[in-house]
């Protein structure tokens, strides 16, 4: 496949040649059933744990999500490549197409890749990579009318927009560049959210996407989480000062704004941006914003929280601002730990502490993740997970272009050990109505728990119970799916390898009723979906 440069696209040069089979896994114009492309699978189950078919998909299906009538499964396919590099698998998005499931479940799986897609220049491609390999979309969003869902390419920091009438990806967009007016990427000066310097932008990278329409228009609101790429033969995250003592070069105005200023030359930066055509890094770039954002429905921005969490955060904690729980099985640290009184756990030749402030000031901040929205009443909230600071913002977003905050949840005890400072890291997060009230149900990934709480008429909540389903930093609550017939909650639980079934029939008093076990199938799952009386389930086969 030949990619050339075409104004400020780059444009895909193909030709269709005479297929000897009638089935093309890459062309949605060719139907299929359900043909094995070497990928990854959704296992289909009814609610109550039934095992009924499997999709064969795309590699690596990151995200599995329900059309709003549940007659069609979307799945995006990361394709991330091995440690080493030598295999790197396209990026993908398959669309399940259902049938009755009490005979053929699976009626067409149509796989789309993204090497006949034109490409904007300056979506972010890893250097010496083409498109086609190294997108690797994340997260789905779907509108209410079932007819366009939008991609995250969280590497890429883009978006492709798919048609699901015609079964094509219609567009890929570029999300750009932040340039940031407050930012604290200092590790030495605590909480203090300081004018930016010069040149010093973000990647939006979102994890987390979601759909909503206001007025006739559709709307995908994003958590820009950041994201970087850690293998063994390729890691683009790097600390500016190491890259200035490689003999990187860097501009008069960076070398005196960033690497000579104490606490700020430990930033991380993406490495393979920001030189210009002599090699000299003239703007650095991180990965994430910080913040949140409302997009229109081709990708263009019309809201971003700006600066507002990491101000609340230094306002609201100045002693643990941008903290995190770190770990260390070194015995050196771990007697430095104890010797200083520092609170951590021990399990097992591991201790767990929190950082202290400032600890992710020069890397992603607090790690805007998780996200889900609720209508209440005539007004539409979103509620974005903190990854590693914890806790969730909540804001207005029925204006688009105004979203208002309302508050900034979060009862951790920074104090104690991690093992007991509440529920931490949250991955995952639904909402849902039921018996006249609104809730919100977060799976909470470090901390092993699933909290649930009530959501009051101004978008506020106030929680109601926390309920731990597996063992401390074992991954036993990560991706959450609600289930309105039977008020049931399907968690995805790393740890044991199920997806745990939880009763909130009284949301106040959650209790494990049951889990689907996928090992017959896989060994490794990824995400969960429930839609019309199913439960979707991602994996990694074998």
């Amino acid at each position: 496949m030949k990619f050339k440069q075409t104004g400020s696209l780059v444009a895909a040069a193909f030709l269709f040649t005479a297929c000897a089979s009638p089935i093309s896994t890459k062309n949605p114009g060719f139907k299929t059933h359900n043909p094995d492309i070497g990928g990854g699978q959704i296992l289909f189950y009814t609610t109550d744990g039934e095992f009924l078919s499997a999709a064969n998909v795309g590699n690596l299906p990151d995200m599995v999500i329900f059309s709003p009538d549940g007659k069609t499964v979307l799945s995006a396919n990361e394709g991330e490549p091995s440690d080493d590099y030598r295999n790197d698998p396209e990026g993908s998005v398959s669309i399940i197409t259902l049938g009755d499931p009490d005979g053929n479940l699976i009626q067409d799986v149509t796989t789309l890749f993204f090497d006949d897609v034109i490409i904007p220049l300056d979506l972010r491609i890893k250097p010496g990579s083409t498109p086609a390999q190294d997108i690797e979309p994340e997260y789905i969003a779907i509108n209410e009318a079932g007819t366009k869902a939008w991609v995250s390419l969280q590497e890429n920091n883009g978006l492709a927009v798919i048609d699901l009438n015609s079964k094509t990806i219609t567009s890929v967009v570029s999300l750009g560049k932040k340039a940031f007016t407050f930012i604290d990427i200092n590790t030495k000066d605590g909480a203090n959210v300081a004018a930016a310097p010069d040149n010093v932008y973000g990647l939006y990278q979102p994890d987390t996407i979601v759909s909503y329409r206001v007025d006739g228009k559709d709307y995908v609101v994003t958590a820009n989480e950041g994201d970087d790429r850690e293998y063994g033969a390729w890691e683009d995250y790097e600390k500016a000062v190491v890259l200035h003592k490689n003999g990187e070069a860097f501009s008069r105005q960076l070398t005196e704004d960033i690497i000579e200023v104490k606490g700020r030359k430990k930033v991380r930066v993406l490495k393979d941006l920001g030189k210009d055509k002599n090699g000299t890094y003239t703007s650095l770039y991180l990965a994430g914003t910080r913040s949140f954002s409302i997009w229109d429905a081709e990708g263009k921005q019309v809201y971003d929280s700006g600066s507002e969490f990491e101000q609340k955060l230094a306002a609201q904690y100045p002693d643990t601002f941008n903290t995190r729980v770190d770990d260390t099985d070194d015995k050196m640290d771990i007697a430095e730990l104890a010797h200083t009184f520092v609170p951590h756990d021990m399990i097992g030749d591991t201790a767990y502490f929190w950082q202290g402030v400032d600890a992710r000031s020069h890397k992603k901040g607090c790690e805007p993740e998780a996200l889900a929205i609720a209508k209440i009443g005539s007004n539409i909230f979103a509620y974005i997970g903190l990854e590693k600071q914890g806790g969730f913002f909540v804001y207005d977003i029925s204006n688009p272009s105004k979203a208002i905050f309302v508050e900034y949840n979060n009862d951790i005890n920074y104090g104690n050990v991690p093992s007991d400072s509440g529920d931490l890291a949250p991955e995952g997060m639904v909402h849902f109505e039921q018996d006249k009230s609104h809730y919100l149900a977060i799976a909470n990934e470090l901390s092993s728990t699933v909290s649930i709480y009530k959501l009051r008429e101004n978008g506020s909540a106030g929680k109601l119970a926390s309920l731990k389903v597996g063992s401390f930093d074992s991954g036993a609550a990560e991706i959450i799916a609600y289930d309105s017939a039977g008020q049931k909650l399907y968690v995805t639980n790393g740890e044991t390898k199920n997806v745990d079934i939880i009763d909130v029939s009284t949301p106040a008093s959650p209790v494990k009723s049951g889990s689907i076990n996928f090992l017959e199938h896989a060994d490794k799952l990824q995400s969960v979906a429930v839609g019309n009386g199913l439960v979707a389930i991602a994996v990694s086969r074998r």
